[in-house]
């Protein structure tokens, strides 16, 4: 027994745990770490090997999430490499100081600031070799190529871990334009949320592991995340481990409006906490009026509306407390999203992209569960409103080319001069505004632009193909009823004497 608990000596509360249940271990349930250490070393029949290869995994993960969080520091900036050089190499990370001094080499060391508890509490105390404002500095250096992929290799920086480090760095430089971004990975995006999300928001702990070296919790985080992005909403993760889990901005909107969104996972598949903890609507609020007074200004603050609940299921009580939350936080609504929903709402998207984000607003505006009948209406919604954008649409271009017809058409051409054109042009898009469409100029020129939304690309298509068909219906009326010369013929006759 003094071998297992060797190995499994530095894991944690909640890595214990998810051991018990990957080996179906009975009984464990509100152990304490100690308790629970001395419960699986009696009762874990593995072999050594096996277990220290789990316990090396658990490790493995851990660096990397630290490579995730230090994503916090890199991808905002907030790293100053203030000396470079590879045998001493200072920075300042979101204010903290860290040192590193022979990088890549035996005699490697590194320091983090006192200030820094990871620092203090684990790496100190050789539970973990860094903290996350290490893989930060890194980042940076590579980020700035003072250093090269290889020579972080020797100092705790493989595998994994380094595929990890490579992914920010390349991640930075897609969002700066610095290298082309080879796509959006949505069919496998799609299928994992399709296939894992509400095994996960149920807790399936190994699912979480073994496919996104996770926690159950955090992979929930990450995957609805990822659900909202596929609905074309962007996304802002929290930035630290208390707080909100998720922004969903949904910026296709006109106004754009902003959602704070709380995921919780429940093994049961219900999440009740809402209703048996009474502080915890006055938490979600807290989050956000911190957010809606201190973080966002001006008009930012007004687009914040929405607190969106993201867990397995609800029981139907819940939709009682929908009033109260508006009336203590100013207004903003409150929705409860099953993920049997969501997952829904995604496939449905993704199937046929034609729910726009004004549509859903409508949903989370209301207030309550939102079920899956809720994304079938929304699906139907949106197929009647582009038969009416269609219709709006082949009106007025038939109106404005009436309006043109008899004095430009001869027996051969319809002649649209560039100014009648761009007026037809600019009334057909004014139709599409802003569901498709947004028009505005270039500040500094007063240049007038128009910007398509390539999201809502199935939106555009009937429209197009509708716009098409009136077009050449106009066509074709013209073409039977014409007689009047072209300019060809009148030219012809005026040389022959003949006109």
């Amino acid at each position: 027994m003094g071998i297992k608990k060797g190995i499994l000596k530095d894991l944690t509360q909640k890595e214990l745990q998810e051991i018990c249940s990957r080996y179906k271990l009975k009984g464990f349930s509100g152990l304490k770490q100690s308790e629970l250490m001395q419960f699986v070393c009696e009762n874990l029949e593995a072999p050594q090997e096996e277990i220290q290869s789990i316990v090396n995994t658990l490790r493995e993960d851990k660096l990397v999430n630290k490579i995730s969080d230090s994503a916090d520091y890199f991808l905002t900036k907030q790293i100053h490499i203030l000396y470079g050089d590879k045998a001493f190499i200072k920075a300042n990370v979101g204010g903290y100081e860290v040192k590193i001094e022979n990088l890549g080499k035996e005699n490697f060391n590194y320091s983090c600031d006192e200030k820094c508890q990871d620092w203090i509490y684990q790496v100190k105390k050789g539970r973990y070799p860094f903290c996350k404002h290490y893989p930060a500095v890194l980042a940076q250096l590579i980020f700035e190529e003072q250093i090269n992929v290889d020579e972080v290799r020797p100092n705790y920086i493989e595998g994994k871990v380094l595929s990890a480090l490579i992914s920010l760095v390349e991640k930075r430089k897609k969002e700066e334009g610095l290298i082309f971004p080879t796509g959006r990975q949505i069919e496998e995006r799609s299928k994992n949320i399709e296939e894992d999300l509400l095994k996960i928001s149920m807790q399936d702990q190994i699912l979480a592991r073994d496919k996104y070296h996770e926690v159950a919790e955090m992979a929930f985080e990450t995957l609805v995340g990822d659900a909202f992005q596929l609905i074309e909403f962007e996304t802002i993760p929290k930035r630290k481990t208390i707080g909100w889990d998720l922004l969903i901005l949904g910026s296709l909107a006109s106004p754009p409006f902003i959602g704070v969104v709380e995921c919780k996972t429940a093994a049961d598949g219900v999440h009740e906490q809402v209703l048996r903890n009474p502080n915890y609507l006055q938490r979600l609020k807290e989050y956000c009026i911190d957010l809606k007074e201190k973080k966002l200004v001006g008009t930012l603050s007004n687009y914040l509306k929405y607190m969106v609940i993201v867990a397995p299921g609800f029981p139907l009580e819940v939709t009682s407390l929908c009033g109260p939350f508006s009336q203590m936080s100013a207004g903003i609504k409150l929705s409860f999203f099953p993920v049997k929903s969501l997952v829904k709402l995604v496939r449905t998207f993704r199937d046929n992209p034609i729910i726009t984000h004004s549509m859903i607003e409508r949903v989370l505006w209301r207030g309550s569960i939102i079920t899956e009948e809720d994304i079938d209406i929304l699906l139907r919604g949106a197929s009647d409103h582009i038969s009416d954008l269609l219709g709006k649409c082949r009106k007025v271009l038939r109106e404005k080319m009436q309006g043109v017809l008899h004095r430009i058409t001869d027996s051969s051409f319809i002649k649209l001069d560039s100014v009648l054109f761009q007026d037809m042009l600019k009334a057909v898009l004014a139709e599409l505004e802003p569901d498709i469409v947004r028009s505005g100029k270039k500040e500094a020129v007063g240049v007038e632009t128009i910007s398509i939304m390539h999201d809502y690309y199935n939106i555009w298509r009937p429209v197009l193909e509708g716009l098409v068909e009136e077009f050449i219906c106009i066509l074709k009326s013209e073409s039977e009823q014409r007689v009047k010369r072209t300019e060809l013929k009148e030219e012809i006759l005026r040389l022959l004497e003949l006109g």
